[in-house]
């Protein structure tokens, strides 16, 4: 059963100013200037989130010989990063044999750019990437 809060409202006016002050849970409220353009979108929930992450991990299992662990451990490490870090990040696993040569050109740039985490240009990934 949901608790029940007490709410309370308080209006304070001074001349040219408006201030409310609303003491009770918030949730799924918009608090916005008078002219102000508002566009809201459902909160993405955590599953939401574990689902999307292992769906990239399964599109990048194939480039780390099948490794899901490798392939969530890269994905996790790569977040924030800039293009070329990530670039760099992936050289380094190539170098150590965790991503397959066969496919950290244009099989591994594809999912990274369809999935939003790289977004230089094919051809800028084949530069940086050896």
């Amino acid at each position: 059963m949901e608790k029940e809060y007490q709410k309370n409202i308080v209006n304070n006016f001074e001349p040219g100013c408006n201030c409310q002050v609303y003491n009770a849970p918030i949730s799924g409220c918009v608090f916005a200037m008078p002219g102000a353009n508002i566009t809201q979108y459902p909160a993405q929930s955590p599953t939401d989130i574990a689902d999307d992450e292992q769906d990239v991990i399964d599109r990048l299992k194939p480039m780390f010989y099948g490794d899901a662990e490798n392939a969530k451990a890269f994905l996790q490490g790569i977040q924030g990063m800039k293009p070329t870090q990530i670039t760099e990040k992936v050289n380094q696993l190539v170098g150590e044999r965790k991503i397959s040569d066969m496919s950290k050109h244009r099989d591994l740039w594809k999912v990274l750019r369809d999935c939003g985490i790289y977004d230089k240009s094919e051809t800028n990934w084949n530069r940086q990437v050896r």
